[in-house]
């Protein structure tokens, strides 16, 4: 028998499963949904969209008195697990935080709150519902969610702005640096945890002028993990994460990224997308690939230890590039004590990565057969 608690749930799952992003239907989303929404909250959220709408709009749609779903609303919003803002005109709006990406639902316990074995144990919750589906369907739609960006002390050439890293922090009106969501949450890497940069507020278009609700009585974290950087120190993080072999990576569109995660193959739920669920597509690589002088090559097989993708091989004692998988990071070019190894324009055509979010949201969705923007109804 299904209980009005159970129908929360299942009815909030379906709400994010009309996402393009996706949500495959699992015991193990409830369970997630359950940390994050209490029961109440969940049936309140079901009611919600991804666009900004105003409080009455939500109340009316839930069959909710206003007071009661103002309140609901303001705490949900406080703990940042919806979006609301308090228009210039005093008008409250809110909207679902999308799964992952922004920082979506995904990250934003990990970057704000201190470990904890509730949240030890959120993180194996997410690592299992990526393994049951929910990493190959982010995958798999009719572009990549991520792309890759040089390395800033790759050597290499004719960089564009867009996959300048170092251009798009100097563009960041305020950039932050934050702790990895992913290795938080999973543990099972050894690599450097404060070194995520966010660029912006991250949130889908269109979005909303005036400021955030939250009331410090429902706010659960500390908001001193998300510490304001200046340029100079930002930069420094971004060569500490090139030094330690991590991958420079930011969503698929040219303007306002979001952020810069700098990304392991063993935690990050995006590159994974390669190296664990073989996603078509799943990271769309930069407009480099390695290139090998033979010449000065001393065949030591360094790159192929130091590729995230297993793009590199040895074959008769010099390393053989598979250009299909080479995500054009230059990540070899750091353990290439001859310099035998740089970055390249590629000679196959690469893509120009959509203009702005909600051209990309519409190319991903369009990919997976569904419709976007979503609209509750």
């Amino acid at each position: 028998m299904t209980t009005a608690v159970d129908k929360a749930y299942q009815d909030l799952w379906r709400t994010y499963a009309t996402h393009p992003l996706g949500a495959p239907e699992s015991q193990t989303f409830t369970e997630i949904l359950k940390f994050y929404f209490e029961p109440e909250e969940a049936a309140l959220a079901a009611k919600m969209g991804f666009q900004p709408e105003p409080e009455e709009v939500i109340a009316r749609r839930a069959g909710m008195p206003l007071e009661e779903a103002s309140q609901l609303l303001t705490k949900m919003s406080s703990k940042f697990f919806v979006l609301g803002f308090r228009r210039p005109d005093g008008t409250r709006t809110f909207r679902l935080k999308i799964i992952i990406g922004g920082p979506g639902l995904f990250e934003i316990p990990f970057i704000i709150r201190e470990p904890s074995p509730d949240l030890e144990r959120l993180g194996d919750l997410w690592d299992q519902y990526l393994n049951e589906g929910h990493g190959k369907g982010l995958h798999s739609g009719g572009i990549a969610i991520s792309r890759t960006l040089p390395a800033i002390k790759a050597p290499k050439e004719n960089v564009l702005a867009f996959e300048d890293a170092v251009e798009l922090v100097k563009k960041a009106p305020s950039p932050v640096i934050v702790p990895c969501s992913c290795r938080t949450a999973h543990r099972n890497c050894d690599d450097p945890i404060r070194v995520c940069i966010g660029l912006s507020a991250g949130t889908p278009s269109p979005r909303e002028d005036g400021t955030p609700v939250i009331d410090s009585h429902h706010f659960v974290g500390n908001m001193a993990r998300i510490r304001p950087a200046p340029v100079d120190e930002v930069v420094e993080t971004l060569k500490l994460a090139s030094n330690a072999g991590l991958v420079h990576m930011t969503m698929n569109f040219q303007d306002d990224p979001w952020f810069i995660c700098n990304c392991c193959p063993h935690a990050c739920h995006l590159l994974r997308g390669v190296t664990t669920f073989k996603g078509a597509g799943a990271v769309a690589p930069s407009s480099f690939w390695s290139v090998l002088d033979e010449d000065l090559c001393n065949g030591c097989g360094n790159c192929v230890l130091r590729c995230p993708v297993d793009a590199i091989t040895m074959a008769d004692g010099l390393p053989e590039i598979k250009y299909e998988l080479c995500l054009g990071c230059g990540q070899c070019t750091f353990v290439c004590a001859p310099d035998a190894l740089r970055l390249q324009k590629r000679e196959d055509k690469i893509l120009t990565p959509p203009q702005d979010d909600q051209q990309f949201f519409l190319a991903y969705a369009q990919g997976k057969g569904m419709s976007y923007p979503v609209h509750q109804h």
